[in-house]
C-alpha cells in the first residue's frame, strides 16, 4: 500500500515546464566581399576565451556584402561571440605574424590590440525576451 501511495504521489506531482529557449539574433556588419563564409562562434562562460574554449554552438553563413545574420536558440544566460569572415573558404582564420589577415570581430565590438579579449569584455546577457546584437568585423 505504501508503494502504491508513493507512486500515486509521483504521478500527481506537477512537473515544471521545460526551460524556454530565447531567440538570439546576431547581425554581422561590414562584410566587404561576397565570397566565402562568415563563421560565428557562440561561447558560454569559460576560462581562456576564445582560444582555449570550444563554442557551445557555431554557424557558417554564406557571405554577402554588407550585413549577414544568424539566429540561435539559447537558454537565458551569458554568452560571447567570436566571428570571422573566411574569405577563401579554407575553414580557418588566416594569420600573418600572429595577426589575423581575414576580418574578425567580437561581441560588444571589442577590438583587442595585442592579445585575445577576455570573456567578461565580450559578455552579452540574454534573458527570456528575444535579443539582437550587432558585431562589426574589421
Amino acid at each position: 500500500m505504501l508503494i502504491f501511495l508513493s507512486l500515486l504521489n509521483l504521478l500527481t506531482t506537477p512537473t515544471p515546464p521545460p526551460a524556454r529557449k530565447t531567440l538570439f539574433t546576431v547581425e554581422v556588419h561590414n562584410v566587404r566581399a561576397a565570397t566565402g563564409t562568415v563563421q560565428i562562434g557562440l561561447f558560454k562562460p569559460c576560462d581562456g576565451f576564445p582560444d582555449k574554449c570550444r563554442p557551445a554552438e557555431s554557424k557558417h553563413v554564406t557571405a554577402t556584402k554588407g550585413v549577414v545574420q544568424a539566429v540561435f536558440e539559447v537558454d537565458p544566460g551569458d554568452y560571447a561571440l567570436a566571428i570571422f569572415h573566411d574569405v577563401n573558404s579554407n575553414g580557418k582564420i588566416d594569420m600573418r605574424f600572429f595577426i589575423p589577415k581575414e576580418p574578425y570581430g567580437f561581441s560588444n565590438n571589442v577590438r583587442p590590440r595585442f592579445s585575445a579579449p577576455k570573456f567578461a569584455d565580450c559578455r552579452v546577457q540574454v534573458g527570456h525576451d528575444p535579443k539582437t546584437v550587432s558585431v562589426r568585423i574589421e
